[in-house]
C-alpha cells in the first residue's frame, strides 16, 4: 500500500535531517528538495535545504529559502540564526546583525546566535563586547564554540618572523619586494571587490601580481602585499600551539600565491 503524501513528506524531511547529521550535504539537499516537491509550502523542508546549502557555501540560495520561511514564521530561531550566518558570509553585515538581534531576542542563550553576533560586533571594532559574546557562546555550547586563543601583537609578529626565517634562502630572495601586513580583520572593500565576496573569516590575502605572471617589460612596482588577519586566526584556534602553526601555514600559503602556486599546488604542499 502506498504512503499518504503527508507521511512521505515527513519521512523525506527526517531522512534529510539524518543526512545533515551525517554531513552528507548533497543527499540532505536532494531529499529536502523532494520533500518540497511533495509539499511546496513546507517550512521544515525549506529549513533543511537551507542548512544543506549553507554547508555547501551556497549562501545566496540559502537566503532565498530562509526569507521565505521567515515570512511565514518570523520567530523560527534556527532560521534566524542561519540567516544571520548566511548574510554575514555574504558580507551583508547590517542584515546579518538584524537577523541575529531578532534571534537573541527570542533566546539570548542560543550559542550560534551569540557567536555570529560576536563576529558582527568585531566588524564594528567593538572587541570587548564581542569577547563577552564569544564567552557566552562557549558557555552555552562549549564543544561547538571554543574560546579564541588570543595572543599579543608582539608574539604574533614574532611567530611570523620565525616562519619567514625558516624559508629556504632562494625563496627569501624572491620575497624582498613583498610587504607583510597584520590586520585584525579584512576590510569590507577587500572582501566585496570579488564576486562572490570573499569569506569575512579568511586568514590571509595576497594582493598583487604573482611572479610567473610578470614580464621584463613591466614598470617598476610597489611591493605586493600579504595581509594576515589576527583575530580570524585567533578565533579558529583553541590553543596557542595550534595558533602558531596556523599563522605559519597561512603566511606560507599566501607566499605560495605570490610565487604563482594555485590551490592544488598548495594543497599538495600541505598549505591549503
Amino acid at each position: 500500500m502506498s504512503q499518504r503524501p503527508g507521511r512521505h513528506h515527513d519521512d523525506l524531511v527526517r531522512r534529510a535531517q539524518d543526512a545533515l547529521d551525517r554531513e552528507d550535504f548533497n543527499e540532505a539537499e536532494a531529499l529536502g528538495r523532494r520533500a518540497l516537491m511533495r509539499d511546496p509550502e513546507s517550512l521544515d523542508a525549506r529549513g533543511v535545504v537551507a542548512a544543506a546549502l549553507i554547508e555547501q557555501l551556497r549562501y545566496e540560495e540559502a537566503v532565498v529559502l530562509l526569507d521565505e520561511l521567515l515570512a511565514k514564521d518570523p520567530d523560527d530561531l534556527v532560521a534566524l540564526t542561519d540567516l544571520g550566518l548566511a548574510r554575514f558570509e555574504l558580507c551583508e553585515f547590517e542584515k546579518a546583525e538584524a537577523a541575529l538581534s531578532r534571534a537573541l531576542e527570542i533566546d539570548n542563550t542560543d550559542p550560534q546566535g551569540l557567536y555570529w553576533m560576536a563576529l558582527c560586533l568585531e566588524r564594528h571594532g567593538e572587541y570587548e563586547l564581542a569577547e563577552r559574546y564569544f564567552e557566552r557562546a562557549h558557555q552555552h555550547g562549549p564543544e561547538d564554540y571554543p574560546l579564541p586563543a588570543r595572543t599579543t601583537p608582539a608574539d604574533f609578529e614574532a611567530t611570523l618572523r620565525g616562519a619567514l626565517a625558516e624559508l629556504p634562502e632562494d625563496i627569501r630572495r624572491e620575497i624582498k619586494n613583498l610587504k607583510i601586513i597584520v590586520d585584525d580583520l579584512p576590510r569590507e572593500q577587500d572582501l566585496t571587490d570579488f564576486e562572490p565576496p570573499l569569506d569575512p573569516c579568511l586568514y590571509g590575502l595576497y594582493v598583487g601580481v604573482p611572479l610567473p605572471d610578470r614580464t621584463t617589460a613591466d614598470a617598476p612596482r610597489l611591493p605586493d602585499n600579504i595581509y594576515i588577519y589576527k583575530r580570524n586566526l585567533e578565533r579558529m584556534c583553541s590553543d596557542l600551539e595550534t595558533l602558531r602553526e596556523e599563522i605559519r601555514i597561512t603566511l606560507l600559503h599566501e607566499i605560495g600565491h605570490y610565487l604563482g602556486f594555485d590551490e592544488d599546488d598548495l594543497a599538495e604542499r600541505g598549505l591549503a
